[in-house]
């Protein structure tokens, strides 16, 4: 079963989208853990600014209340005037204090003190008026203060409990979020990261079975890898070097043992290609002329010795006139081809002209080259002079619609070869629609 994440996606891409998630996810944690110690921080300082300052604030009133309350029982014992000042005093410093505590009280708690005080402060004027206040009506009015204070430290306590559980809560959540989201952004680097290693090993994987199969001469083994990352395009390249391979192994094994140079298979495969293509181009054929009297003079060894000489200087005069796309093929026997571009064709039959018959010399005794000829029996058993070696070029120039496949153009060389073959001495033919072009 195959397998592929982010098909489409190169291993940068896909490292790049990893560190962004797990960024993202990391970066998500600090911004909610800032703003969450902002929040507390915020809450905090809430609690010290009201909360705090409203229970120090109560336990001062208390204690100005606990003051007002030994100032007038003492006055309702001794009766002094200077009680009264003290009394006054502690008053205004609770009305202040009251006023300070209204805006961070609840409104329906300090109504209840406020009344409550309102209520023992009439009592307590009412006494110091010379009005007779019985001590159990003071200590009554005295008690409900006291309750009405016990309300609102009860009321502070709780809001400060629930304040404080809500803190505790937000810590608590933002440590436990912060860490889920920082998990989650390591996770999820390690996810992606597994995928890339096993994705990548599966393809490496893969690769390792293919060459395998490419070393066994399996060169139509597909790699299965899908394209779309560097792996993709490695097995794209796999895939295309296998394919030239099969056509090297052909070419080898179409190849003529003797000069190396491709054999009939790439030389139709060749011309089918051009004409594919539409490029006008030639085709030459070679051909040795006088070679079977050579042969039988000189033996086979020799006569093999300048077949592949020959083409070795074929393929050097082909090269020589600068055409990328020039091929020389080895038909058989003294048979070759060579295919050109339409403009490089003359150059090219007089470059293998001109070597040849430097060349051709050379393989011939001194007798033999000085007379410029030897004996021997022609092919219907009649003795006869053979002039030294030569070559024969029929070019047929190929332009599009006038060949349909490499064997009419076969056909028709090897009809023109006949003709340049009649003429003594190494010589080349042009030919396009049986309309001569030559240079002899």
């Amino acid at each position: 079963m195959h397998i592929s994440y982010f098909p489409r996606l190169t291993f940068i891409q896909r490292m790049i989208i990893s560190f962004v998630a797990s960024g993202f996810f990391l970066l998500i944690a600090l911004v909610y853990s800032v703003a969450s110690l902002g929040s507390m921080h915020r809450m905090q300082v809430r609690i010290a600014r009201y909360d705090l300052a409203a229970a120090t604030t109560t336990i001062s009133l208390h204690e100005i209340l606990l003051a007002q309350e030994r100032i007038v029982g003492r006055y309702q014992i001794l009766k002094q005037p200077e009680f009264r000042e003290l009394y006054d005093r502690n008053a205004v410093k609770l009305l202040e204090g009251l006023a300070q505590l209204r805006p961070m009280s609840q409104a329906h708690v300090f109504a209840v003190l406020a009344s409550e005080y309102a209520g023992y402060t009439i009592v307590a004027e009412k006494l110091f008026s010379g009005q007779v206040i019985t001590p159990t009506v003071m200590r009554k009015s005295t008690e409900r203060v006291e309750k009405a204070f016990d309300l609102l430290r009860a009321e502070q306590q709780r809001s400060l409990e629930r304040k404080l559980k809500e803190s505790d809560d937000q810590e608590s959540r933002t440590v436990v979020i912060s860490i889920v989201l920082a998990v989650g952004g390591v996770l999820t680097a390690f996810a992606v990261a597994f995928l890339m290693i096993y994705s990548f090993a599966a393809s490496i994987g893969k690769l390792q079975r293919a060459t395998h199969r490419l070393a066994a001469g399996d060169f139509d083994h597909d790699p299965g890898i899908p394209p779309g990352d560097e792996v993709g395009a490695l097995a794209q390249d796999f895939s295309r070097m296998a394919e030239r391979l099969k056509e090297l192994e052909q070419i080898s094994l179409d190849a003529s043992p003797l000069t190396r140079l491709p054999g009939n298979i790439a030389i139709e495969r060749s011309l089918n290609r051009r004409l594919r293509e539409q490029s006008p181009f030639v085709m030459c054929y070679l051909d040795l002329d006088n070679f079977k009297s050579y042969n039988d003079r000189y033996g086979y060894i020799k006569a093999s010795d300048l077949i592949k000489e020959t083409a070795q200087l074929i393929h050097n005069a082909v090269i020589r006139i600068d055409d990328p796309e020039a091929f020389v093929g080895h038909i058989g026997g003294d048979d070759f081809v060579a295919i050109v571009c339409a403009g490089k064709a003359e150059a090219a039959c007089l470059e293998i002209i001109r070597d040849f018959d430097t060349m051709i010399p050379a393989y011939y005794s001194d007798e033999d080259r000085i007379t410029g000829a030897i004996n021997g029996i022609d092919r219907y058993g009649v003795p006869r002079l053979f002039p030294l070696v030569s070559i024969s070029i029929a070019a047929m120039a190929c332009y599009p619609g006038d060949y349909a496949t490499a064997a009419e153009i076969a056909t028709a060389a090897a009809e023109v070869k006949d003709r340049v073959k009649g003429t003594a001495g190494s010589n080349y033919i042009i030919v396009r629609e049986a309309v001569l072009h030559d240079a002899l």
